[in-house]
């Protein structure tokens, strides 16, 4: 009996050493799973035998990192302007439309032909105005420029009329440079004048002030005279498109600058705007509203109305940014890690992560420039 224990307790150590020699890792790994120290080394415990796996690497590196709000916005268009009378001065009479319903145009496309007839009296008296005034002007600068120069000649001479030579000098030079101004005004003013005059006499027609397709034309006959503002007709354009976004986001801040994309098939269609209403309070009341409105200088008339749109808005913009290609950076219950060949063993190094765009994921800690870590 006592052999037979004996026998039995012998059989128990050899399948405790046998255990152990099979699964000599297990107490570690649970050990080092366990004890959540992140910025160390996790070995894996898995020896590599497929060399290959250990080629497949990317290389941290350094560079400009940028992350965006993005989202699906539904675009609002200024879909109608009116067409006027463009022409303010001399008397504009309608002969024929040159463009009808349905047509597109573009800026400076013919719209309709016109006759003018200005007053030629009056552009010979503001010729003769402005050569006169221009006259005057010189000789009242002439004079002026002269007295100017003798107070300061005397002042810098010193002596005892040099005080009052400083007071004669501050006094002309001042009203001197009122009327200066005064006068320019008053020839700038009828040059402009004379110049609409002159341009309007040979205009023969018409253009489109802005792009789209032809809504509506006002019913004109040939002889009738156009006034000033006058209403043409209506154009159907696209080029004042802006996007609101209901209920707005708090990261939409007033003077960002935003993008807009469309994809239509082979094409892609872009647009640069700027966040012109926020729902930030500390704003002036009238750049604060219930909705984000982007805004586009320079139009979106361009794109296709039926076709989804995608509003990209920089979030993150890092200069100098450590970063590596998305694919090589992965996750698990702890936190985020790339894989290091460390003795031929994956090994996996947990890092800080700042976020990540399409392409890449900025690391701010864990790894330095010019690491290569192991794709899986």
């Amino acid at each position: 009996m006592l052999k037979t224990k004996s026998r039995f307790a012998a059989l128990l150590i050899a399948t405790c050493t046998l255990l152990a020699s099979v699964f000599p890792g297990t107490q570690h790994s649970a050990r080092a799973e366990g004890n959540n120290k992140y910025d160390d080394l996790y070995i894996e415990a898995l020896d590599i035998k497929d060399v290959d796996t250990l080629n497949k690497k990317e290389t941290v590196r350094k560079g400009t990192f940028s992350s965006y709000f993005t989202t699906i916005p539904q675009p609002s268009y200024n879909d109608y302007s009116y067409l006027f009378n463009t022409i303010m001065v001399g008397e504009v009479t309608f002969v024929r439309y040159l463009a009808k319903t349905g047509d597109w145009m573009d800026i400076g496309d013919p719209l309709c032909e016109i006759e003018v007839k200005i007053d030629e009296l009056k552009v010979e008296e503001l010729e003769d105005n402005i050569l006169k005034e221009e006259e005057m002007l010189g000789t009242y600068a002439y004079t002026c420029e002269e007295l100017l120069a003798k107070y300061e000649k005397i002042y810098n001479g010193g002596g005892s009329d040099a005080e009052l030579a400083k007071l004669l000098y501050d006094r002309l030079k001042h009203s001197y440079d009122e009327e200066l101004k005064k006068r320019r005004e008053s020839i700038d003013a009828m040059q402009a004048e004379y110049d609409a005059l002159v341009m309007a006499r040979s205009q023969t027609m018409l253009t489109s002030i802005a792009p789209g397709y032809v809504e509506y034309l006002e019913n004109i006959h040939k002889g009738q005279v156009l006034e000033p503002y006058g209403f043409i007709g209506v154009i159907y354009r696209r080029d004042d498109g802006r996007i609101s976004l209901d209920k707005g986001a708090d990261y939409l801040r007033f003077g960002l600058e935003a993008l807009l994309v469309q994809t239509d098939g082979d094409e892609t269609r872009e647009a640069v705007g700027m966040v012109a209403s926020s729902l930030d309070e500390s704003l002036p009341v009238s750049l604060i509203g219930e909705n984000n409105v982007i805004v586009f200088e320079d139009g979106i008339y361009d794109f296709n109305p039926k076709k989804n749109v995608v509003l990209k808005v920089e979030r993150v913009h890092m200069e100098n940014a450590l970063m590596v290609k998305n694919k090589a950076v992965y996750s698990d219950s702890n936190s985020n890690y790339v894989l290091m060949n460390i003795d031929g063993k994956k090994t996996r190094k947990y890092v800080v992560v700042g976020g990540s765009n399409d392409e890449d994921t900025w690391i701010i800690k864990g790894v330095k420039e010019g690491d290569e870590v192991l794709l899986k």
